[in-house]
């Protein structure tokens, strides 16, 4: 992303670079803090102090804490747990999962959670991550399916949004109940795109059951 993305009511040519610096630092600061302590224990104060900034210049980018997080969060994952554009659309879903199985297995998992915890008592910071980071990223993945479709390594007459759903719900349940997202889970999970999905998968059963 470009300096003008990021910023883009801002057309003053000097201190974008110590302005991009700063923002980095305060996300990365943001982050390491979030390693060992809460989104409800995170202060400000103590980000601040981490990144070397003042406390203006961190509510000059962002009105509120859970603002901060979730884009902290969002460099942090997207960096994580890529769609890969080298291989075909199966594969590529199969590799997202299984690195974003392997991502929230760990701290991130956590933070998601509270999260979403924080969002039943704060209905906008529960808006502003859905719209910006989970939409976003369900299309990525839908966008990736029905390039499966065309290509016919995915069935045509299911429902791109609702496969996103399908293939997502099981680790944020996981999630949220507290259960390990191992590699047992990522086999299955990844194994849920050939049998429910796949092209291939149909012709094969329907080849059995011929015979039988």
């Amino acid at each position: 992303m470009s300096s003008q993305d990021t910023e883009p009511s801002d057309s003053r040519p000097i201190g974008r670079p110590r302005d991009l610096a700063s923002k980095r630092s305060i996300l990365s600061a943001t982050m390491g803090l979030l390693q060992t302590v809460s989104v409800a224990d995170l202060a400000i104060e103590t980000v601040a102090r981490d990144a070397r900034v003042s406390k203006a210049t961190i509510y000059r980018w962002w009105d509120s804490k859970g603002a901060l997080v979730i884009d902290a969060f969002m460099e942090s994952h997207f960096s994580n747990t890529p769609m890969p554009t080298a291989v075909d659309p199966r594969t590529a879903i199969k590799r997202h999962l299984t690195s974003l199985a392997q991502y929230f297995s760990g701290r991130a998992g956590k933070l998601v959670v509270q999260i979403l915890c924080e969002g039943h008592d704060n209905d906008a910071l529960l808006a502003e991550f859905n719209e910006r980071f989970a939409k976003n990223r369900r299309r990525l993945v839908q966008e990736t399916f029905e390039r499966g479709q065309q290509e016919g390594l995915f069935r045509r007459g299911i429902d791109a949004a609702w496969a996103v759903e399908m293939l997502y719900s099981p680790i944020y349940r996981r999630l949220i109940f507290g259960q390990p997202l191992d590699a047992e889970f990522i086999e299955l999970l990844c194994g849920s795109v050939d049998s429910m999905f796949s092209t291939d998968v149909k012709s094969k059963t329907s080849r059995q059951k011929s015979k039988a």
